[in-house]
Formats: structure tokens, sequence, C-alpha cells
């Protein structure tokens, strides 16, 4: 097992990652888009106990690439001037990409058996499937070469602010139609959210129900009642009242519970996904309940309106609750309608064997940039670790480049880091603090003990038992580096549910973990202040290491409601290093993730956020 290839880590994270009730992240992020457990809500930002916390995370994993460089540039309040118009960049995007013809039918091979096109619960990024029937205020547009970014989709641009980021403002374009010929109105995508309140759609990505003002004692519009803080100026224009100054708005409009609904079709929500009014370009034309979905074009769609999605398949054909070893062999096999066919299968080690020593198939394959960050948590209540001279000889100690080979080497398992934003992240810097070279630094480990006072120390590390026995070779790995240095390292595992338990509570009897994050936007908040935020110590938060620092809270709530997002990401970057001085962690690696597709696919690729094929350019050739 000592070369597991990525792919079937991949499928690890999967489990792992949805385990913590606070951490929520999407392997298939095509329905987790980064991968969610239970809805829980709790504060974000040290000095903001009012508004609970952001998503329910999955995260045992986290994005990707080159260094993000967004900018929302405020324009006197705008917070992004002006926006580019839909046709000239949806034209340089296309330069980008592959020139996708019109027509063809694409087929999606899904392992999940419960495909639906609900957004009121749905964990899915904005280049997803579910995107092919539904739009929101903002879109991502992603590139094989360049950094992701955030564009208008329903809205004319991507929010403004005149109070610094406590009020945001969205104006709909005209014109706009659902796939029923019915305008798509203000009031359309005001209650779209609202029904992402009601009890019966707990989960999903949920930051917008804490940061809204009354989001938190709001239980959906089926009672009649409504959530003020959604004001409907008229037909097109939308404002949000938000508890506090909040820069990532923008990019929080593009999240699944933004699609307008109208109420009038909402007659039976329990089913509403399996035959949703389509503001996306197609429109689900049948839905068998885990077996499949066809789509065909809506003919309300306007290309020119829609700089986020190609459109170019004619019908699109979602095959459920297929075997995930089995799409794989079919995409390796290329026959028939597999070969205009994608999915989110995982990649099996055997597979990847297959798959390597074949051209026709590996130039298939997309291969991302960058993907999830994994690390080691140290427990900085326990006494062994209360010395951050002592964590930084950790640091020192542990040999990286072996954990790599246990994750399936650097093309398959991922680049080894010493940041804890990953590329992709805006603010995203690389840096080493503790730079002992892929293996370590022995001497320089020692060095620190000695002057810490410290000698026959002995720790405890615990792991999840029941995803793979990578965690047992990672934890062994870690044991390994640690004897060198003269630290005695006692193995912990335990079942999953008794692992999370262990680590998101407050006073955790353990001194350091394993564990894996992804963000679910790109910005340093989306890892940073679920990881390290003394907030989230406890009561199933994400702070595994126990870390409280007052000055990277102050930080952390600064640039949580700076509106400028260019400016925030240079606070992001400095919270970066600012917290890894202080040594809570080892940073591991940045795992990759891998997708397979049909020979006839067009444009099927992995940015450097997120880590999935952006479903949304695809193209079937002829």
């Amino acid at each position: 097992m000592a070369h597991v290839r990525i792919a079937a880590i991949y499928q690890i994270f999967l489990k792992i990652l949805c385990r913590t009730p606070r951490w929520t992240r999407a392997l298939d992020r095509q329905q987790t888009p980064f991968l969610r457990s239970k809805q829980r809500t709790r504060p974000f930002g040290a000095a903001s106990q009012e508004a609970r916390s952001m998503a329910n995370r999955s995260r045992r994993v986290a994005p990707v690439g080159l260094a993000l460089v967004l900018t929302l540039v405020m324009a006197g309040c705008n917070a992004n001037s002006q926006s580019p118009e839909p046709a000239k960049e949806k034209a340089k995007a296309a330069a980008a990409l592959e020139s996708v013809p019109q027509g063809q039918t694409l087929h999606y091979l899904s392992r999940r058996a419960n495909e639906s096109f609900e957004t009121a619960n749905a964990q899915m990024v904005p280049t997803s499937r579910l995107r092919w029937v539904h739009r929101g205020l903002t879109s991502w547009q992603t590139f094989p070469d360049k950094d992701t970014i955030l564009v208008p989709d329903l809205a004319t641009d991507t929010g403004t602010t005149a109070d610094g980021g406590k009020t945001w403002t969205f104006t709909l374009k005209e014109g706009l139609k659902f796939s029923d010929g019915s305008p798509i109105t203000a009031q359309d995508v005001k209650y779209g959210i609202e029904r992402s309140f009601a009890p019966m759609f707990q989960g999903g990505l949920g930051y917008h129900k804490t940061l809204l003002v009354g989001g938190t004692d709001y239980d959906g519009p089926y009672d009649g009642k409504k959530l003020d803080s959604i004001e409907v100026v008229d037909d097109h224009k939308i404002v949000f009242h938000l508890k506090r100054p909040f820069g990532n708005w923008p990019w929080i409009v593009s999240m699944p519970a933004f699609a307008p609904v109208p109420a009038a079709a909402d007659t039976k929500p329990e089913t509403y996904g399996e035959h949703p009014v389509a503001s996306g370009p197609y429109q689900v034309t049948s839905f068998r309940k885990g077996s499949q979905a066809v789509l065909e074009r809506n003919p309300n769609w306007k290309a020119d309106t829609d700089q986020a999605r190609f459109a170019g398949p004619d019908k699109i054909v979602l095959d459920m609750g297929l075997n995930n070893d089995t799409i794989v062999q079919r995409l390796i096999d290329d026959k028939g309608e597999d070969k205009a066919a994608i999915s989110n299968a995982l990649i099996s080690p055997s597979q990847f064997q297959r798959i390597e020593s074949d051209p026709s198939i590996s130039n298939r394959m997309a291969n991302s940039p960058s993907g999830y960050f994994r690390y080691l948590a140290m427990n900085v209540k326990r006494p062994g670790l209360s010395d951050v001279r002592v964590r930084r000889a950790i640091n020192y100690a542990v040999n990286k480049a072996e954990l790599q080979s246990v994750y399936g080497g650097p093309k398959f398992g991922g680049q080894i880091t010493s940041t804890i934003m990953t590329p992709g992240i805006p603010g995203h810097t690389e840096y080493d603090l503790y730079d002992g070279g892929d293996t370590g630094n022995v001497d320089k480990a020692k060095e620190l003990l000695a002057e810490a006072g410290v000698s026959e120390l002995k720790l405890t590390l615990t792991y999840p038992t029941d995803v793979s026995a990578i965690e047992e070779k990672e934890a062994q790995s870690i044991k390994n580096s640690l004897a060198r240095i003269g630290v005695k390292v006692e193995l912990k595992g335990l079942d999953g549910d008794t692992w999370s338990e262990l680590v998101s509570s407050d006073d955790g009897d353990y001194d350091m973990t394993t564990n894996g994050w992804g963000a679910d936007f790109p910005s340093g908040m989306s890892t940073i202040q679920p990881l390290f935020a003394s907030s989230e110590i406890g009561n199933g938060g994400g702070n595994a290491s126990k870390y409280s620092n007052p000055k990277v809270d102050a930080a952390i709530d600064a640039a949580i409601a700076e509106p400028d997002l260019g400016k925030a990401a240079t606070m992001w970057a400095a919270i970066d290093k600012q917290i890894m001085e202080d040594a809570p962690v080892v940073p591991i690696l940045v795992q990759r993730t891998q997708a397979l597709a049909g020979s006839k696919i067009m444009n099927y690729f992995i940015p450097a956020y997120p880590p999935f094929a952006n479903e949304l350019v695809v193209g079937v050739g002829r």
C-alpha cells in the first residue's frame, strides 16, 4: 500500500471528511461539492457570537492550484465597480477552451442513487451538474491554466455594498425567463432562499442561514412567514441585510440555495427537485428516482445572458446508482455511448495502473493541479505540546516525502506543502517557516527540543480506522518520523464516529490527529476560520488543534469583514503565516484529484479551484 493512488485516497476523504459535524466537503462536490454531514449552527469569528458557524462543512479535504488573485475592486461603494459584458467574457473563456459544438447527447454516469435537482439543501459547487438546470445570482468561471473567477449570473454584476459589506444589493438582468415562460423576478430569488431554511431541507451549504438578520430563528416560508432581511425592492432588485460585514457575500450568493424558485410551482416541496422549473439551459423532461434523469434544452434560456455555461449538448442523460468501479471500467473501455460520458466515479489503484499504461486512456484523465489540505493537528492544550518549540520541532521532524509516497506520490498523491491555504485560494503564498527539506531536519528538531528542556516525550496520535489502511500507514509514518528525534508515539485507531466526537470536543483526550480539509469557496476564510478560530474549539467545531490566539481571532474577524476581496486575500495570507508561527499544525500535502472522461468529451479539465471538472463547459464531439 506504499503507493496507494489518490483516487482511492479521494474516496477515503469522502468518508472521512463528512464524518465531522462541522466539516463538509465535496469530492463529489457535484453534490457535496466538497461533502457535508449534519447541519450545525455555531458562532464564527471570535468576536461575533451571534453569527453562527458558516456552513456545516465536511472537510477532510481542501482546494487547489495556482495563486488565485481575485479582486472585486471597490469603486465608490461597488464591490466590483463595473462587471464585464457577459458575451465578451464568455468569448474570453471560450478562447481559453475548445470550441464546443451544439448538439449530441452527453451521458453522466453517477455512483449516487439519490441524484436530485433540489437546491435548498444541495452541497454542490456552482460548476456542477445541478447548474445545468439552475442559475444563481453569481457563478464561477474556470480555466485550465488560469485562476477561477467570480462572474455575474442572473445578476448584472457581483453585488454592491454601500456600508462596508453589511448590506448587499443585486440587480437582475432584463428579460430572464423560467422554462415555463414566466419571468424570473427578485421575489423568486427570495423565495428560493427562504425554502432552504425549512426543517425538511436540513443540510446544504448554509452560510447564509447564519449571516442574514433573523436567519437563525427562521423556519422557511411554508407557514406563510417571510425573512425580512431579504428585501425585494422591485422585480429586478434584491437587497440582503447581514448581521455583520461580510466581504465574501458575492461568493455566497453563487451557492445552490440562491437559485430562483417560483412559489406557484412549489406545491410539493419534497419532490420539487425531481421536476424543478428551470432557469438554466436545461430542463428535466424525465425523472425516475434512483435510476435516470433526462434533461433537454430550456427554450427560454438565453446564451448571451450567461457567461458560465456553454450548453453544447442538446440532451443530457444522467444514470444514477451505478457501481463505482464499473463506471470507471466503462470509461476505460470507451465503447458506444460511454465515449460521450463523464462521471463522479473515483478511480482505484488497480485502475490507475491500466490508465497509466495506455496513452489513449491517460490522455482522457484530468488531474488536478491542486486539491485538499492534508495536515497533522497538534492539541496545544496538552502538556506535551503546549510549548511552541516542541510543535516547531515536530514540524521539522516529519518526513513529508514518505507521507507523499503513502498517498500515491507527487503525480497522483499530491504536492508537499508548508502552508495552510492551498494553491488556487486568493492570498495563497509559498513560504516555509520550518524548512527541513522533504524528508525533515532531524538535527534542528532535536535542537529545539533541547531548548525546550524536553526529553523522553510521549505523545498519542489518534486516527480513524473505518475508512482504509491508508490512515494507519500515514500514522505509522509520522510515528517513525518522530522516533528519529526521540519522541515516542502511541497510535490510537478509532472508529469514525468516535474519532469525530473526540477531535471536535472541547477537551478531547488526544495529543495529535491527522486530518484533511477542503474549502467551500475560494477564500482563506473557508479554511482558516473553521480550523483556527477559537470559536471553533469544541461543540463540533473544526479546530482540532484547540488553537486559540486572540490576535489571530481579531485578524480573522477583520478579514471576514473586508469587502475588498483583494485586500482580504492579503490579510488571509498574513494570518496563514501568523498561525504557522505558533505551529499548531504540520502542513503535509495538497492532495490531488483525478477524473476520467469518454473520448468524445471536450473541455474536460480540473481547474486550480475547485478540484472538480467544470461540468458546465464540457461538450460532445462528433
